[in-house]
């Protein structure tokens, strides 16, 4: 048994008094002119001010920041960042004394400083926030779903201060946003592959700040900049990311707005924008970007982005800014009422050689404005309900609910391939044959309307029966007590299940882990724990129902904290799904085996679906396993029934509720929704996961849904 005495506990205390004293907040708080007054009784205005990136003596400068000013009310005006404090602050003080009663630097460099209630009240205090450039990574990182996060929607909501930003500052403003996990990406790299490498975990939808007149739009800067050998723009790279958050969100009601580095956005608080800047003679214009009645034709990973609809994929309206902003607006409550500007047709007829945003006669403006969609586009919906039944070695038949289109393009691809088939038809039901004994195939359907067409389903899946039958049993491994340690979350290169406590032993075989044979691959293991710990995985690469052969083990650690290694994939490795499984023991009671229930710790099971291996006859091990009805703790955030058929029910105990977000097995969102209440009725049965977000904290939840 563990062992807590008072010596431990006086070790304890004293590590934690050094911890404490040794790891500062990591904030830095310069106060550049003026006395804070923390007013409470005036009332600044809502208004954003969206910036390019290059403000630095641009021409529309000082009376776009003198209009932004204007809405402080004469309040405290505090720049905000990462990375140490700037000479922002200072030069609005010396400058623009007479209109604010203060100006200072906030640099908030840790998550630690950023759940700081003193870091907090700064923001709380403020009547005008400017967020600097700098790596909008490292904003998400370190202030997302902290204290910084909440008094800053506080702020710009509820108080309704004006809030600024730019570069990096600007990224982060829209509801969706682009926070590179890696390098930045390309416009020639997004436009090739929508779904390339940069772009892995770098987008991300309505998680963070809540900003007027920006929901559904996501921004990008340094239009006019160039980057790369190609010297290439980003004209191109806000347009791939609008055609992603019209895919990656199934809806076509999605905008974007590109600035040009000398451009000043100034939206005040009745959604009419104007841009400040030096005019057409120079890189100051602002993009409005709208989605024109119709999806892309292709975004799909591995494939060049097709969105052309007759050369008018993208209506774009470009403003050139006015040094005072005058002669020019664009009205955020329509997109559609606009002065000052032209309207343009944005298209690709495939990647980025085929990107145009000139309307291919060398003219910038004079296409025709948005004339609106023959009825309400969105009702050329995608279809739901997807189902697959009948599935033997080789068949399946997928059936989906019927929409007001005329016909279907149905998708198909095994789940280690970024080729999709399609099959274009006008029934609700197809049987697809010559398919792949003891293979994961995802597919997923699309609504083809008289005069547009619907985004892509999401994405769901089925596995082919082996043409030998039979299944493989597994012995039962589990860990009798989590109070100490549990396996928090496994993950296999940029693939990653955040699994939480399931008091002993996680299933989760319809989880899929897609690997070569012949190939190596990097697998982390995160446990959750302060004490030493054993963490062993074992793939049966041989699919005979144990983890005792050669070469089985594929990755040992001792460690109390994050466990890294490479697992090789034998080359003789049979293809389809098998058995992977993560054991975690408590390091004093020794190595855990693969068939064994001990006391501290937890057990996990995975599929791994191998591909390019032998070919021999296996057996498929995904029906054997039954679903596993997570039991939780009282404190924790509850959802009941679970397994459900369709309707699950949210208990929390405390916090207000921000959002629920719902995502399938393959990541991709289905659902949306501020209720406790969820209907998942129109889904496949299976595996999802809930993300609960509330004021104070999130929690990911695994659902079971039955049929």
């Amino acid at each position: 048994m563990k062992i807590f005495n008072k010596f431990s506990m006086a070790v304890l205390i004293a590590m934690l008094s050094f911890y404490s004293s040794a790891q500062p907040s990591k904030y830095d708080y310069s106060l550049e002119g003026g006395t804070v007054n923390n007013h409470g009784s005036i009332s600044p205005n809502k208004a954003t001010m969206l910036i390019g990136g290059a403000e630095a003596g641009a021409s529309g400068e000082i009376e776009a920041t003198t209009w932004f000013l204007n809405n402080a009310a004469g309040g405290d005006y505090l720049v905000i960042r990462t990375g140490g404090t700037g000479g922002q602050a200072a030069w609005v003080w010396n400058n623009f004394s007479s209109l604010i009663s203060s100006a200072a630097e906030l640099s908030i460099d840790s998550r630690k400083a950023a759940n700081d209630a003193s870091v907090a009240q700064y923001i709380y205090d403020a009547e005008a926030i400017f967020i600097a450039g700098g790596d909008q990574t490292s904003y998400v990182e370190n202030w997302k779903d902290t204290e910084v996060e909440t008094a800053l929607n506080y702020v710009i909501n509820v108080k309704g201060i004006p809030i600024s930003g730019t570069s990096a500052g600007m990224a982060i403003l829209g509801s969706s946003y682009y926070a590179p996990a890696s390098t930045g990406v390309l416009s020639s790299e997004i436009l090739n592959d929508p779904y390339n490498n940069n772009m892995t975990n770098s987008l991300f939808y309505d998680d963070f700040l809540d900003i007027p007149y920006l929901s559904n739009v996501i921004t990008d800067t340094h239009l006019d900049r160039t980057h790369g050998s190609g010297n290439e723009n980003r004209y191109g790279r806000v347009f791939g990311f609008l055609a992603r958050s019209v895919n990656d969100q199934n809806s076509l009601n999605r905008y974007a707005i590109g600035c040009e580095e000398g451009a000043f956005v100034c939206i005040d608080s009745n959604g009419i924008a104007k841009v400040f800047g030096s005019g057409n003679n120079n890189q100051s214009h602002a993009y409005f970007l709208q989605v024109n009645c119709q999806a892309p034709e292709t975004v799909q990973s591995g494939s060049p982005l097709v969105w052309n609809n007759s050369g008018q994929a993208v209506k774009v309206y470009q403003i050139p800014g006015s040094q005072d902003g005058s002669g020019n607006s664009f009205d955020l409550n329509n997109w559609t009422t606009a002065s000052g500007g032209g309207w343009m047709d944005w298209f690709t007829t495939g990647g980025y050689s085929g990107f145009n945003f000139i309307n291919g006669s060398g003219t910038s403006t004079g296409a025709t404005s948005p004339s609106g969609c023959s009825g309400n586009p969105e009702e050329c919906t995608a279809p739901s309900s997807l189902n697959s039944s009948n599935i033997t070695s080789n068949s399946v038949t997928i059936s989906w609910a019927a929409t007001n289109a005329n016909s279907y393009d149905l998708q198909y691809r095994e789940s280690s391939s970024s080729i999709w088939s399609t099959i274009n038809t006008t029934s609700t039901s197809e049987n697809i044959s010559g398919l792949s004994s003891n293979t994961i195939y995802e597919y997923r359907v699309r609504s083809i309307c008289s005069s547009t067409t619907s985004v892509y389903s999401a994405i769901d899946q089925f596995s082919t029966l082996s043409e030998g039958g039979g299944t493989v049993n597994y012995c039962t491994s589990s860990g009798s007590s989590t109070q100490y340690e549990y396996i928090d979350e496994v993950a296999i290169d940029n693939t990653s299940n955040i699994s939480g406590n399931d008091s002993g032993y996680g299933d989760y075989t319809n989880f899929t882990f897609n690997l070569n044979a012949g190939s190596s691959h990097t697998m982390y293991i995160y446990p959750q724990t302060s004490d030493r710990e054993i963490i062993i995985a074992w793939i049966d690469f041989n699919q005979d129902g144990d983890f005792t052969d050669a070469n089985e083990e594929v990755l040992y650690a001792q460690t109390r904290r994050r466990a890294r290694g490479t697992i090789s994939i034998p080359s003789d490795a049979k293809n389809g799904t098998t058995r992977m499984r993560v054991s975690m023991k408590y390091a004093n009671d020794g190595a855990p085996t693969s068939c064994e229930n001990f006391q501290y710790g937890e057990v996990e099971d995975y599929i791994i679906n191998i591909s390019g291996g032998s070919t021999a006859r296996i057996t498929s091990s995904l029906e054997s396993i039954p679903s596993k009805e997570i039991d939780f703790k009282k404190e924790e955030m509850i959802v009941y029934p679970n397994p459900s058929k369709g309707k699950f029910s949210v208990n929390i105990s405390q916090d207000e509720l921000v959002e629920i977000v719902i995502h399938n097995i393959t990541g991709e969102i289905i659902m949306t929704q501020k209720k406790k209440s969820i209907d998942l009725s129109h889904v496949k049965a299976g595996v999802y996961f809930m993300t609960i977000k509330t004021t104070k904290r999130s929690q990911v939840i695994r659902l079971v849904k039955k049929e």
